[in-house]
C-alpha cells in the first residue's frame, strides 16, 4: 500500500491525543528517572526480547553489580553471564558487554546512530532508540508498542498485512521533536495499554512475527549448557552431558553453537565460558 499523508489537522490531533494518554498511562522506570546513557543503553538490550516487570527488576540488579559503563566493560565475560542470567536470549550479554567495552574505549558515550549500529547487537531501531532516551533527539524508530499505535489510529481497517515503510512514514510525519523523549514514552505506554484493551493490531505488521517457544527449545538447551558452566565451572563434554541429561551428541552441537558466537570455548578438552 501507497504511504498516507496526513494533514495538519490530523498530526495535531494525534499528538494531542497520545500525549494526553502518555500523562495518563506513564509507567515509572529507573531509566525513565535517570536518562543516563549507560541506563538507557542497558534497558534498550534488556527491553529487547524481555518484558518491563522482569526487566526492572534484573536492571537493579545488574546496576548494582556494575554501577557505571566502565564497571561492565572491565568485567570478566563471566561475572556479566551470571548477572544477565534468567532474562534469556544469553547472546544479549555478549553483545552489550563488547558494546560497552567499544564505547570505553572510544572515550566517550556516542551521540551518532552509525557508532551505534556498528556495535554488535544493536541495529537500525535499537541504535535510533538509545539516542532518543539518552539525548532526545528527534529520531524515527520503530517496535511493537510503536506500530500497535499508528496502525489502531490509522490503519485499523486494512485487510493486507502493513508494509514497514508505511508505519516509517507514519512515525516521521506525526513526530513530536519538541520532545522526543517525551513522546516514545508516551507512546510506549498508550501502545501497552491498547494492547491490553484493544488487541495487539501489531500483527497486522509485515515485520510481525511471533516468538518461538521457550520451553523445549535448542535456546533452553543452550541457556542449560551455560547455566551448567557457571555453577559448575570449566567442563567436559562428557561431565556437560552427566549434569545436565542431555545426549553426548546433544551436547556436542550446542557446544559447537555457543562457540560459534563466542560464548565458550574448548580448553585442554574442557569447556569454559568466554573471557
Amino acid at each position: 500500500m501507497n504511504n498516507i499523508q496526513l494533514s495538519a489537522e490530523q498530526i495535531a490531533e494525534f499528538q494531542q491525543t497520545v500525549l494526553a494518554k502518555g500523562k495518563e498511562l506513564y509507567r515509572e522506570m529507573p531509566w525513565r528517572s535517570d536518562t543516563t546513557p549507560y541506563f538507557i543503553l542497558l534497558s534498550e538490550i534488556m527491553l529487547q526480547q524481555t518484558q518491563v516487570p522482569r526487566v526492572m527488576q534484573k536492571f537493579a540488579e545488574f546496576i548494582e553489580a556494575f554501577p557505571i559503563l566502565e564497571d561492565l566493560a572491565h568485567a570478566d565475560f563471566q561475572e556479566v553471564l551470571a548477572h544477565w542470567s534468567g532474562l534469556g536470549y544469553n547472546r544479549r550479554a555478549r553483545f552489550l558487554h563488547q558494546t560497552a567495552q567499544k564505547i570505553v574505549e572510544n572515550g566517550s558515550f556516542p551521540t551518532d546512530e552509525a557508532f551505534l549500529r556498528s556495535c554488535p547487537g544493536i541495529g537500525e531501531n535499537t541504535a535510533a532508540s538509545i539516542l532518543v532516551y539518552a539525548f532526545n533527539q528527534p529520531l524515527i524508530f520503530l517496535e511493537t508498542n510503536v506500530r500497535t499505535v499508528l496502525i489502531y489510529t490509522f490503519l485499523h481497517n486494512q485487510t493486507e498485512k502493513i508494509d514497514e515503510s508505511v508505519l516509517h512514514d507514519l512515525a516521521k510525519q506525526t513526530l513530536y521533536a519538541e520532545n522526543p523523549r517525551q513522546w516514545y514514552w508516551a507512546l510506549m505506554d498508550y501502545g501497552t495499554y491498547l494492547k491490553k484493551t484493544e488487541g495487539n493490531f501489531n500483527k497486522m505488521s509485515k515485520k510481525h512475527t511471533t516468538q518461538s517457544k521457550f520451553e523445549g527449545s535448542f535456546r533452553q538447551k543452550r541457556a542449560a549448557v551455560l547455566r551448567c558452566l557457571l555453577q559448575k565451572g570449566p567442563l567436559d563434554v562428557s561431565e556437560i552431558s552427566e549434569f545436565i541429561g542431555y545426549d553426548l551428541s546433544l551436547v556436542q552441537e550446542l557446544i559447537d553453537a555457543l562457540q560459534k558466537d563466542k560464548m565458550v570455548s574448548v580448553v585442554a578438552g574442557r569447556v569454559v565460558i568466554e573471557s
